[in-house]
């Protein structure tokens, strides 16, 4: 009996497991089982923009015959690989990259689970979807359907031209990488229920420049209707925006390096500048690499249409980290500076009064509450002011990594563990960090689910509003404070608010 009995068992282990399928508009896909969800990857959800179809808003996703394989990601779109995520990540890199993934928890249409959008950041000139840390099972194994996706970098997805101009006769422009992300919503909203998703409920969430395009998002009339959520992880949108004008001097000036005829006015010179190697594109030069105002996707600045009221209508979560000042790098604390002015001398006491002693340290927390903590504090009072709920909150938990380093805070996308998760290393993590993490993926995938952060176990997390509004400081113990930094930020937001001309909500 012992025999037969180990001759089942061996049976039943070398059963192969089912590839998981589903069809969808395009055709026929066969996925894989991974770490207790069923992920899709590598998922074309638009047309590669390639050739005539470069800087071109995305074309419809093509369609495939017989069951296409699912189980790997696509390349991440081109971008300089000397540095940062994707050359640490040795990913490989093609312009046919508008692919997208999807992992769930559960595959049943009827089980209609609410659905969360990643949007990577890299200062728009890099990373992509393909990145370990952005691994979307942990935060899938919570009920919801995760998906993160690709979209065009660089001076290949934000680009102007006044030959751009005159052949898209009235066709968004210029602003290619936030109509990927547009096109990729609309991929999901026709899609999702396949996976077990429900198109009604879908919370975009993005860090950095990811948390930029996500207010963006917010703020383009091409998105409206979209999503039901938003959420905006350190995302730096008082940096401004960059008016069509002047993308188009840009572009043209970048055209004349690379060799376009007449400086790139002209089909002659679109079509040469079309044939260019990415790599070469990309080499010519990052200035002015912003959102444009283009009159389609953006009819307006970002920060300038929150304070207005211009966007969708949905609530809202955002915050920062303890150091966003890990980015200053070179001359950037002397042109932190020099931008304030004459009002250097009571800024700089306003700070030392509080605590930051030093060039460095004052020049860290000036550029953390100038670009990061302010635009939070405008944008969610600004949605408080039309009715929606708005959720603050600062990431200062230190994990165990950056204890051991001393570090002076939490950098910049230091929060982005706590909410994909830790992979493989989560075995390896004391008691203290697997309970932050999992207050953070509680409060994500709650707001997620109801559009409120609030939970059973979990410290309570008011809205931002009423005559004292609070941030929810998440650190060895997470609590609520009251009017948190607002000395800071509002010294900052009344220097924005002088130089755009747009009153405070």
């Amino acid at each position: 009996m012992r025999a037969v009995a180990a001759l089942l068992l061996l049976s039943v282990a070398a059963r192969p497991v089912e590839t998981p399928e589903v069809t969808i508009a395009q055709g026929r896909l066969a996925g894989a089982l991974e770490n207790g969800v069923t992920a899709f990857k590598g998922i074309p959800y638009a047309q590669p923009p390639v050739g005539p179809l470069r800087w071109r808003a995305p074309q419809s996703a093509p369609r495939w015959n017989g069951v296409r394989d699912a189980s790997a990601f696509g390349p991440i779109c081109p971008q300089h690989a000397t540095e940062g995520l994707a050359a640490r990540a040795h990913l490989p890199q093609s312009e046919d990259c508008l692919t997208l993934n999807v992992w769930t928890p559960d595959l049943r249409p009827a089980a209609a689970l609410p659905v969360m959008v990643w949007i990577h950041g890299g200062g728009l000139a890099q990373g992509g979807s393909a990145l370990p840390i952005y691994d979307g099972a942990a935060l899938a194994r919570h009920g919801v359907v995760v998906v993160s996706f690709n979209y065009r970098l660089g001076r290949l997805g934000f680009f102007a031209l006044p030959a751009l101009t005159a052949e898209s006769r009235g066709e968004p422009l210029g602003n290619y990488g936030l109509l990927d992300q547009i096109a990729a919503l609309r991929w999901v909203r026709d899609n999702i229920a396949v996976f077990g998703g429900d198109a009604g409920s879908v919370t975009i969430f993005g860090e950095s420049a990811g948390g930029v395009s996500v207010d963006a998002l917010m703020a383009s009339p091409l998105a409206r209707g979209l999503f039901a959520r938003a959420i905006s992880e350190s995302g730096p949108a008082l940096l401004g925006t960059v008016p069509l004008a002047d993308a188009e001097q840009a572009g043209t000036a970048l055209a004349a390096r690379l060799g376009g005829a007449r400086g790139g006015v002209g089909p002659d010179a679109l079509a040469a500048l079309r044939a260019i190697s990415p790599d070469s594109i990309l080499e010519g030069g990052e200035e002015l690499l912003d959102p444009i105002v283009d009159g389609n996707v953006l009819t307006e600045d970002i920060a300038v249409a929150f304070a207005r009221g211009d966007v969708a209508p949905v609530p809202y979560l955002t915050g920062t980290n303890s150091d966003e000042g890990s980015l200053l790098r070179g001359d950037a604390p002397a042109w932190l500076t020099r931008r304030m002015g004459d009002r250097l001398s009571a800024v700089r006491a306003l700070y030392e009064r509080n605590g930051a002693v030093g060039d460095a340290e004052f020049a860290r927390q000036l550029f953390n509450d100038q670009f990061f903590a302010a635009t939070s504090r405008l944008f969610a009072l600004a949605l408080a002011r039309a009715g929606q709920p708005a959720y603050v909150y600062r990431f200062r938990f230190l994990p165990a990594i950056l204890r051991a380093r001393n570090a002076p805070g939490v950098p910049h996308g230091g929060e982005i563990p706590f909410v994909f998760g830790f992979g493989a290393l989560a075995r390896f993590a004391p008691p203290r960090d697997l309970a932050v993490l999992d207050l953070v993926q509680g409060y994500w995938t709650n707001f997620a689910k109801t559009g409120d952060p609030n939970g059973a176990g979990l410290p309570a997390w008011p809205r931002f509003d009423g005559p004292a509004p609070a941030t929810l400081v998440i650190d060895d113990t997470t609590a609520a404070v009251p009017d948190f930094r607002e000395a800071q930020t509002d010294a900052a937001l009344r220097l924005w608010s002088a130089r755009a001309g747009v009153p405070l909500p």
